[in-house]
């Protein structure tokens, strides 16, 4: 949720900056992220966490600050929305990028929080950072591909350079599997339900990998070509799956993560 929401505000003040998107796709998207956020905020708050969970080494130093970096993101998109709704865009830009900002914060003391077993904190952090830019990517242009539904007239380069700022991200993200597949971690975790074969002999590895990266690249390009084409509705068709793609493949990674020590 922390990804979803963090990633989404970047990607729909980027859009917002750069122009070729409407009013109203700005404020539900704020809204959206708030919404994201919050609930974020609410699922952290009900955890108590000690020096590890399941097996899995953290750092608990953070914790609260990271709450606290997402109650400003919360706080931030509520006032973008509003703003943009009154018709203040500048003054909601100002709290768009405060709450990006903080979102960049978080995803620092995430990576923090999670570093201990693996090999440092760089590896940590860039699997964060992928994930967190390839989720916001994938939902704010399949959100923006609705609005070519109602109005035609609307330019086709924005979802164009959203596939592309998908496509970058799920790149760094394939680069960054690389990497973390093959240094060794400092220490690997013992989960409670241990699962006794090597990484490359666990399945999720590759569902990993075949789902979570290789579909969705191929989904963004295909999206891509389309936008080319103008043919918006199958573009936005196209990233309903890919959004989907992503989800499943975070998820995967995240559970490698805490298996394994390797953040993918």
């Amino acid at each position: 949720m922390a990804e979803l929401s963090i990633g989404s505000l970047w990607i729909t003040l980027g859009s917002d900056l750069r122009g070729g998107v409407t009013r109203g796709f700005v404020m539900t998207m704020a809204l959206s992220v708030a919404i994201a956020a919050g609930l974020a905020y609410w699922t952290a708050s009900g955890i108590a966490i000690g020096k590890e969970i399941d097996g899995y080494r953290i750092d608990a130093g953070p914790f609260d600050d990271i709450k606290r970096a997402l109650m400003v993101v919360v706080v931030t998109s509520a006032v973008y929305m509003f703003c943009v709704f009154m018709g203040w865009d500048p003054i909601g830009r100002l709290f768009g990028i405060a709450g990006s900002v903080a979102g960049v914060l978080a995803v620092v003391l995430l990576a923090v929080l999670l570093a201990p077993p693996t090999w440092g904190f760089p590896g940590s952090f860039l699997a964060l950072l992928g994930g967190t830019v390839a989720l916001g990517a994938v939902s704010v242009s399949m959100v923006w591909g609705h609005w070519y539904l109602t109005e035609g007239a609307l330019p086709s380069w924005p979802l164009r350079d959203l596939d592309v700022v998908l496509l970058a991200a799920l790149g760094l993200q394939v680069a960054v599997l690389a990497v973390n597949l093959f240094i060794p971690v400092r220490e690997t975790p013992t989960p409670s339900n241990p699962i006794d074969v090597s990484i490359f002999a666990n399945p999720a590895l590759y569902l990993r990998i075949g789902v979570g990266l290789v579909f969705p690249i191929i989904l963004g390009v295909l999206s891509y070509k389309t936008t080319q084409m103008k043919a918006m509705q199958s573009a936005t068709g196209l990233l309903y799956i890919a959004m989907g793609a992503v989800f499943c493949g975070e998820v995967l990674a995240k559970g490698l993560l805490f298996l394994t020590g390797k953040p993918l």
